[in-house]
């Protein structure tokens, strides 16, 4: 016994099972707060004395809420107990689901230039220029004023979706590879953009792995009980009457 209330003793035993419930939830809880745990149980206890002592436990409406809680933990275990556990992915399951399934861990990429100015008419004339003629690198050097690209001739390297800002995304998967852009404008400029080679990327095993697990995971367990629904069905005697329902 570790604690009392009245004449009702709290055991170690279910101290021990209610720490181990909030680490569950929680993560490891230090020693120094046991006694927290504890004195929570204790007013637990204390409240669910005082209402019994109310009679709470004969009214009708509390009744039937308890009836409903007692339904929901049982169905709720027997679903841990035939479903949950049952359910199980290997390594092997994962590889084969991979193995069979690259296309939907594939992203699409594509190799990007781009010249920034901050006015339209400076993007109007430089985009001039290169229609005429002048070589892309040696303008983006010259008056690009996204610096971090413009040292490298206005290489962006290899984008992929969501990396960028909608607009230029849009525009530069959809260029081919060497063709120029129109004048764009996103939020932090006036763009010409140089397409680039597309490629489609496909995610190394390891990164998906524990998606791939969960979803595996979920097809077994809505297999699971879909067919221990089945079972208890077929066993049950049941009747419903839909056109009683007013």
């Amino acid at each position: 016994m570790v604690a009392r209330v009245n004449q009702v003793e709290i055991t170690y035993g279910e101290f021990k099972s209610r720490l181990e419930s909030f680490e569950r939830e929680r993560g490891s809880i230090p020693r120094e707060k046991w006694g927290e745990v504890l004195r929570g149980m204790l007013q637990e206890e204390v409240l669910l004395q005082g209402a019994m002592a109310e009679g709470l436990d004969k009214e009708a409406s509390v009744t039937a809420r308890l009836e409903q809680a007692r339904r929901q933990v049982l169905i709720e275990e027997l679903i841990r107990r035939k479903v949950l556990a049952q359910a199980r992915v290997s390594d092997e399951e994962a590889r084969k689901r991979y193995e069979n399934s690259k296309p939907l861990f594939s992203t699409e990429s594509v190799g990007t230039s781009h010249i920034m100015v901050k006015t339209q008419a400076e993007a109007e004339a430089i985009l001039k220029e290169l229609q005429a003629g002048t070589d892309f690198a040696e303008l983006a050097k010259a008056k690009s004023q996204d610096t971090g690209s413009a040292e490298k001739g206005g290489d962006l390297g290899s984008l992929r979706r969501g990396q960028t800002v909608p607009e230029f995304e849009e525009e530069a998967f959809r260029l081919k590879d060497g063709e120029l852009s129109a004048v764009i404008q996103t939020q932090y400029g006036f763009h010409i953009l140089r397409g680039g080679p597309h490629a489609t990327v496909v995610q190394p095993f390891d990164e998906v792995k524990d998606r791939i697990r969960q979803m595996l995971l979920q097809e077994k367990q809505r297999e699971t009980f879909t067919a221990l629904m089945a079972d208890l069905e077929k066993r049950a005697a049941t009747e419903i009457f839909e056109d009683r329902l007013r």
